[in-house]
Order: structure tokens, then C-alpha cells, then sequence
């Protein structure tokens, strides 16, 4: 979607009388919007393609939001099995009692992958670490006001959790530039 105005396009649509699911905006249904019809508008059908794991969200509010969301989620359920969970954020998300560290990660897209840092794969895979990861996929963010309102999700829970090398994949690399003034 092109932009007209700095303005979130759902709010355009809504003031357009167009109904639009923020998590699906490839779906929306022009032949019920006022004005005009989806055959006057029709042009070349695009491929669908499926929604990949956690991507980069550039927004860093929404992100903070997903991110929270997911801890919350989380928490809640090593609360629920009795966990006294404490919020850490660094070289893990969150502690819980008898030494447990969980990795949390939130997406908005599907569960197929996550993004880890160097930092993250490191300490899973040290021996003396008990790691979790709590992945939290799927979760609607209601941006229709100013603050972002997550809610939902589907969960995935991987206790004990180290990961192996062929699920990996490098994303990045570090190149340190060579010194040319020598």
C-alpha cells in the first residue's frame, strides 16, 4: 500500500468505510468500499505468499508491544506452575526459580522461525544454563489508536531447549575492514 497522507492506512480505510484486518493487508475488500468496485480496480493478481516466521518490525513502539505481550503471556504461565519469575531482559528475558532462564520471543507472523542473537544461541548452549524458549506467534496488534494494543497468540513452548546447528542459519556477518594505511 502506497501512502497518501502520514496517516495509518487503517484509519483511511475506516473513514472510508472499508473493513481491513490490520494482519492481513493484502486482503482488502474493495467491492464494499463506497465509490467504486474491485472489478475498476482489479490489476495483476500478485502470488500469495505465506507469512514467514519474526520478521523486522521497524516500529519500535509496536515492537516494544509484542515484545511485552509475550513476556506477559510467559510469566503468566510459569506463575501458574508455581515459578516465582523475575524480568530480566539480558542474556535472557526472564528467570525463573530454580535457575530456569527463559528465552521469549513475539511475532505477529507464523511459527517457523525467530530471530536469535550471537548472545542468545551462546548461553542456550552452555551446559550450565537450563534454558527455555517461549515463542508466542501470532499476536493481533490493534493499532487504531496511538498505543498498540497486542493481544492473542499462539504459543510454543520448548523446554530445555539448545539449539542445534542445522536450525540455524546466518543471517549476518560481521566484516572488519582491513587497515589501508599500511
Amino acid at each position: 500500500m502506497g501512502k497518501l497522507v502520514q496517516m495509518p492506512a487503517q484509519r483511511l480505510l475506516e473513514l472510508a468505510g472499508i473493513p481491513f484486518d490490520p494482519d492481513d493487508p493484502e486482503d482488502v475488500p474493495l467491492d464494499k468500499s463506497p465509490g467504486f468496485t474491485a472489478e475498476q480496480v482489479q490489476g495483476k493478481r500478485k502470488p500469495q505468499r505465506r507469512r514467514r516466521g519474526a520478521g523486522y518490525i521497524s516500529d519500535p513502539t509496536k515492537r516494544k508491544a509484542i515484545e511485552e505481550h509475550a513476556e506477559r503471556l510467559a510469566t503468566d504461565r510459569y506463575e501458574a506452575q508455581g515459578w516465582q519469575v523475575e524480568k530480566l531482559g539480558k542474556p535472557y528475558d526472564l528467570r525463573g526459580s530454580e535457575e530456569r532462564h527463559v528465552e521469549v520471543k513475539g511475532t505477529t507472523g507464523a511459527a517457523t522461525s525467530v530471530e536469535l542473537t550471537i548472545n542468545e544461541v551462546l548461553h542456550a548452549r552452555d551446559r550450565d544454563n537450563s534454558v527455555d524458549l517461549y515463542v508466542v506467534s501470532d499476536i493481533k496488534v490493534d493499532i487504531s489508536s496511538d498505543d498498540y494494543t497486542p493481544s492473542g497468540g499462539t504459543v510454543s513452548h520448548y523446554t530445555d531447549w539448545e539449539p542445534a546447528e542445522e536450525d540455524l542459519r546466518p543471517r549476518k556477518y560481521e566484516y572488519r575492514l582491513p587497515d589501508l594505511t599500511t
